[in-house]
């Protein structure tokens, strides 16, 4: 029986996850160098809108669902607390920060190619993302982890940065993880096209396509703004961070932006605005609660807020929860029945707090 709803969980996120990407057109990444860190923003592009931000527990004892040919499935306990943004639903992350200030974002990226099955239990992409946030504290224990577990039915590459000032664009070609850091990662940037591709045509200044929103032209219009910053004081910093947002979202697209988000991983505060509401509101890391013996803490990206909203988390809830995966699958894979949603959220839902 048990075997059989394993089965059941892995299809249904082998069918949602792997195809939702192909809705998002252009999303954007970057990490700019301030005062000796970070700040780390990201637009979200897609013609699906709804989305949550969830308070994530450290000391939560957590599972995957599919074996690897060892048959071992992922299991773990989270070290870190995080804060996430997800367009599907809990413990299902597109772009989040952790306690020890590493961030990391999605976008899609029609290069890529899963790593074949072998003995390292596998993840889906977003859980995949989960798991990393729970477990590292830096770009270095991020890329070590390879080893440890394998992301599966994914084709996004990410950006992902920690409080050190580290980054590292990680994409999966020929069903291999690609890391591009330090010298290999010659600017901060990331969006629809292999990085190379645009990292290099920056490099060379070479002839731009016609279209402004091109990947290659996105990138170079944030490499330059990335080497021309002058360190100004931390609001001017975001508001910058901002700045760069606005500038590479395609206001002729279809799928408008649908949420920025900035992070920064000095203060610790998460700064965002939507597309139906461009007031820019923040969280506050430190007023936040990540311990599991309190209830887990949610809240609608598109509220109607403005300032600081860590106060206006509510409760975690089932309904909303439940409502968000609906209208996920609802618009990406309307084939897929109800129950399966309904007992997936159940397992994570149940995923048991290990603090005494």
């Amino acid at each position: 029986m048990a075997m059989k709803k394993t089965t059941q969980i892995s299809v249904f996120l082998s069918l949602i996850f792997v195809l939702i990407p192909n809705f998002t057109f252009d999303c954007t990444s970057f990490a700019l160098k301030h005062k000796g860190y970070l700040i780390f923003g990201t637009n979200y592009d897609n013609s699906f809108a709804p989305g949550m931000i969830y308070v994530n527990k450290r000391n939560v004892q957590k599972t995957g669902f599919e074996p690897g040919t060892s048959g071992k499935t992922a299991k773990w306990i989270s070290k870190y607390g995080s804060v996430t943004f997800s367009n599907v639903g809990y413990q299902l992350a597109w772009a989040g920060m952790n306690e020890a200030g590493l961030v990391m974002s999605t976008m899609m990226l029609r290069e890529t190619r899963n790593p074949a099955p072998d003995e390292r239990p596998p993840l889906i992409s977003p859980m995949w993302m989960q798991y990393l946030l729970d477990n590292c504290g830096t770009v270095d224990e991020v890329i070590k982890n390879d080893k440890l577990v394998r992301i599966f039915e994914t084709i996004d590459h990410y950006l992902v940065c920690d409080r050190e000032g580290n980054c590292a664009a990680i994409e999966f070609l020929d069903g291999k993880m690609v890391c591009h850091t330090g010298e290999n990662l010659p600017v901060n940037a990331l969006a629809n096209k292999l990085y190379t591709t645009c990292a290099d045509h920056w490099e060379r200044k070479a002839p731009s396509p016609t279209h402004p929103y091109d990947s290659i032209n996105r990138i170079a219009r944030v490499a330059d703004k990335l080497t021309s910053y002058e360190a100004k004081d931390d609001k001017q910093a975001i508001d910058y961070a901002f700045n760069i947002l606005l500038d590479v979202r395609n206001p002729n697209n279809l799928a408008a932006t649908r949420w920025s988000i900035v992070f920064d991983t000095n203060n610790f505060k998460i700064y965002y605005r939507s597309y139906d509401n461009q007031n820019i509101r923040w969280i506050d890391f430190k007023k936040l609660d990540f311990d599991c013996r309190t209830p887990v803490k949610m809240l609608e990206v598109h509220n109607d807020l403005s300032g600081d909203v860590t106060d206006s988390f509510i409760d975690y809830s089932h309904d909303l929860t439940l409502d968000l995966l609906l209208k996920s699958v609802k618009n990406f894979r309307p084939d897929i029945p109800p129950k399966q949603i309904k007992f997936l959220l159940q397992v994570v839902e149940n995923f048991p707090c290990q603090s005494k």
